[in-house]
């Protein structure tokens, strides 16, 4: 799909020719530029806005990508056009050609360079994603436990359920430790796994577990336990905390007191989790998202969907949406638990999970399509994209010299 992406490129050879021409030094050569040459600097034919490029060699091969926010300066950089001492490695010995990408955001610059380095440099894009990476909390119902993966390195059974994104494994380990307390699940699997002739550990001692491992309770019974936990951990901590309230409450109408308080004590533990890392982790074999971004349009939005396709592009709005909440819904699929599909997924997610102040200068919105009120928030998120954005510095150079 970055076939869509607008492209402005530039043949130094023929750039340094029509210059000579122009100045009366070499015969007449027709330009190969679609429009007469307005300075001397090849970094002049482009715009002075953020956007992503590539620089290739003669032979085709690419040289360079690099994000940025400044094009035109980030060019003249590269190409040593100044004829300055710089720590950054002068280009212009073996670039022949520049693509650029202009872009209305650092999210479709990002991506771009994900695409490209998928395509011309393996090494590369592994990197890029170990840049991007997210931890999941994969949970196994046929063994009733669960264990910590990534996005990069996940490796599931079909029968597994997929939990994320979670911004580090360490809150992937939280979020797990949480559900064994309040599900009494099994902490320690390879005794789980010699049931009922494991070994009992010290929190069965402590009366916080049942014994499944040396046949105390049915595995039967466990798994059912293991079953609420999966159920619970698939639709968020948010939703999850708002079950809690809702049994206190119900118990408490019901004069249960004992019920209403082992629903306090579950729920204490639960809001003992940071939302900021675990906020948006849920079931992700349904997970669909649409990203509302800056447009390189001044004023516009863009909207995308990330699911089966992979993170497509489907309409650029301004005040104007009509339709585009049906479209959205005819257009939503699955992401899928492929590795490219991952790939893509954690580059949305890092930009998902920025923080508020980033997030906002950035005027990037990333809505779950599986939440109810994702079409309520859509008007306000083409609104933000469509504000005028300031460059940031956050975005303004990530380069990466391919091999």
């Amino acid at each position: 799909m970055i076939g869509l992406a607008h492209t402005i490129s530039l043949d130094l050879q023929d750039f340094q020719e029509q210059k000579n021409h122009e100045q009366g030094t070499t015969p007449v050569v027709p330009s190969l530029l679609p429009n007469p040459l307005s300075s001397a600097r090849p970094s002049a034919q482009f715009p002075a806005k953020r956007g992503a490029v590539e620089f290739f060699a003669q032979d085709g091969t690419s040289v360079l990508l690099a994000a940025c926010g400044n094009l035109r300066a980030f060019i003249a950089q590269r190409l040593n056009e100044c004829g300055e001492l710089s720590a950054k490695a002068n280009l212009a010995p073996i670039t022949a050609r520049v693509v650029a990408y202009p872009t209305g955001s650092a999210f479709e610059s990002d991506w771009i360079v994900l695409e490209r380095a998928r395509e011309v440099d393996p090494g590369l894009y592994i990197k890029l994603n170990e840049q991007n990476r997210r931890a999941l909390l994969v949970m196994n119902p046929a063994v009733g436990s669960w264990r910590i993966e990534d996005t990069l390195s996940l490796e599931k059974d079909p029968a597994e359920i997929v939990i994320g994104p979670i911004m580090t494994k360490k809150s992937a380990a939280a979020l797990g430790e949480t559900l064994d307390d309040v599900f009494e699940l099994c902490r320690f699997p390879k005794e789980l796994a010699l049931t009922p002739c494991g070994t009992p550990c010290a929190y069965k001692q402590m009366g916080r577990c049942p014994g499944v491992c040396d046949g105390s309770e049915p595995i039967s019974a466990y798994i059912g336990r293991f079953e609420q936990a999966v159920k619970a951990s698939t639709i968020g901590v948010q939703c999850w905390k708002q079950q809690l309230k809702d049994q206190i409450k119900h118990a408490s109408d019901a004069m249960e007191f004992e019920q209403a308080q082992v629903a306090k004590r579950q729920l204490e533990q639960v809001e003992k989790l940071a939302m900021d890392a675990l906020g948006l982790a849920r079931s992700m074999s349904e997970l669909s998202c649409v990203c509302i971004t800056p447009s390189v349009r001044t004023g516009w939005a863009m909207i995308w969907m990330l699911g089966s396709d992979g993170l497509v592009p489907i309409a650029a709005v301004n005040e104007n949406q009509r339709g585009l909440e049906e479209t959205i819904c005819i257009q939503r699929s699955s992401i899928g638990l492929e590795r490219i599909d991952l790939d893509r997924f954690a580059l949305v997610a890092r930009h998902w999970m920025a923080k508020p102040a980033r997030a906002k200068r950035r005027r990037v919105t990333v809505l779950d399509l599986n939440a109810q009120d994702w079409s309520g928030k859509l008007g306000q998120a083409i609104n933000d994209a469509c504000s005028a954005v300031e460059l940031d510095s956050d975005d303004e150079e990530h380069t990466h010299i391919v091999n």
